[in-house]
């Protein structure tokens, strides 16, 4: 039963777009259907669990995450009680919210049982994956609705059309998190064609559009970090000879996709004009009036945000507490990086925790990342690739922190974890 109702988390999340259900006084993050659905389903884990005396789901990654947890709710507490950072009702819902993804790594790894289980979920993911795609080339070409969470009023349900120029975000809140969640079926289908299988043009078809629809994102870190975690998998899986048509693919595809080109283009554009203009501004004479003084320095709209505004604040906050943090909520919606907003809302404690995780992770994995010989060895080394490619998105982005991308995560990493025994 249990293994169904992580199927039914795997359609539902991914393809349900983020209407809100309830609001919360204070914030424009709502209550969502997948929330109650993700409560219902863990009630079921507690339920099945308890009759087993939790002890056949306990693991080394698993005990970092409760410590994470604790750690979290002990900086939630000194946020409120002490450093009065943040008030109890935000704090508590931001709290609550990742402790709702977390609690998918538990439901996942007790809900796998088998192989056969395991192809089961896998067919179930591609399948929604391509729907995912489908509905993002139907926004792109189609004029279907979008629906986005990306300021107070989007976030509000409206069903939105693309403007000119406009990214697509598919079922998702927002281009960026839809660019992320493509990372898992890419390298999955990936590591399913390393396998000798009947399905081979079906999945290259499936993989075609995933990969169509991520460049359509016009994420520039997360088509980055696509293309090194790829070849990381083909130097893996001991095809390293693959990786030069695979660097030449990566060409291709920025010069195909005029969005893309677009913002590498201005990006590398701006950085040499910045150094220019430095190289002048430098050399202009203190008495030159400034209406002759040359222009304003070119600006990357977005990583100045980040550079001027959000990274700032997150240090500010890591300071006024470097052991617990300020809080969740501390720092607003949005930091851009997921290891400032770590240490700013849990401090150095919490951010040692988490990274904990990640470690005893990717320590278990070690052994299996090898040719892949079975199923769960290739799903393995697909979400293990797919997790370092989510770590380099969460340089830019608050990965972690977007509920469809982060319960997808930790359904997968209990999924793979479990994984490890079957093979």
């Amino acid at each position: 039963m249990l293994n169904s109702l992580v199927a039914a988390l795997l359609i539902v999340i991914p393809l349900y777009p983020k209407f809100p259900l309830l609001g919360v006084t204070g914030t424009f993050v709502s209550v969502r259907l997948e929330d109650f659905l993700v409560a219902g389903v863990f009630a079921v884990f507690l339920a099945s669990s308890l009759r087993r005396r939790f002890s056949h789901f306990f693991s080394g990654s698993s005990l970092a995450i409760l410590l994470y947890v604790g750690i979290s709710l002990a900086s939630l507490f000194s946020a409120v009680f002490l450093t009065k950072t943040v008030s109890i009702n935000l704090g508590l819902l931001h709290a609550f919210r990742r402790i709702e993804y977390m609690s998918l790594f538990f439901v996942a790894f007790s809900a796998l049982r088998d192989s056969k289980q395991l192809h089961f979920l896998i067919r179930t993911f591609l399948a929604v994956s391509l729907l995912v795609a489908l509905y993002g080339l139907g926004q792109q070409f189609l004029n279907f609705p979008v629906i986005s969470t990306t300021n107070s009023e989007f976030s509000k349900g409206l069903a939105l059309s693309l403007g000119p120029g406009a990214r697509i975000n598919s079922t998702f809140a927002g281009h960026y998190d839809l660019a992320a969640f493509s990372l898992f079926p890419l390298l999955l289908i990936l590591a399913l064609l390393s396998l000798p299988t009947r399905h081979k043009w079906p999945l290259i078809i499936t993989g075609g559009l995933i990969y169509w629809i991520m460049l359509l994102s016009a994420s520039r870190v997360t088509f980055a970090a696509f293309f090194v975690t790829t070849a990381l998998f083909l130097w893996i899986i001991r095809r390293r000879t693959w990786i030069v048509p695979l660097l030449i693919l990566a060409v291709i595809s920025i010069l195909a996709s005029p969005q893309l080109l677009g913002r590498y283009r201005e990006f590398l554009t701006n950085r040499i004009k910045l150094s220019v203009v430095s190289s002048v501004q430098a050399a202009v004479d203190e008495e030159v009036p400034d209406a002759l003084k040359p222009t304003a320095q070119p600006e990357d709209r977005s990583l100045n945000i980040r550079l001027n505004v959000e990274w700032p604040r997150a240090l500010r906050a890591l300071y006024k507490n470097p052991i617990l943090g300020t809080g969740f909520s501390s720092v607003g919606l949005a930091v851009d990086n997921d290891y400032l907003r770590l240490l700013a809302e849990t401090g150095i404690f919490g951010f040692a925790a988490f990274a904990l995780v990640i470690i005893r992770f990717f320590k278990s994995s070690l052994p299996h990342l090898a040719p892949p010989r079975s199923l769960p060895q290739a799903f393995i080394v697909a979400v293990t690739c797919s997790l370092i490619g989510l770590l380099l998105n969460a340089v830019f982005i608050d990965v972690f922190e977007a509920s469809k991308v982060a319960l997808i995560t930790w359904t997968f990493l209990g999924l793979a974890e479990k994984a490890k025994t079957l093979t």
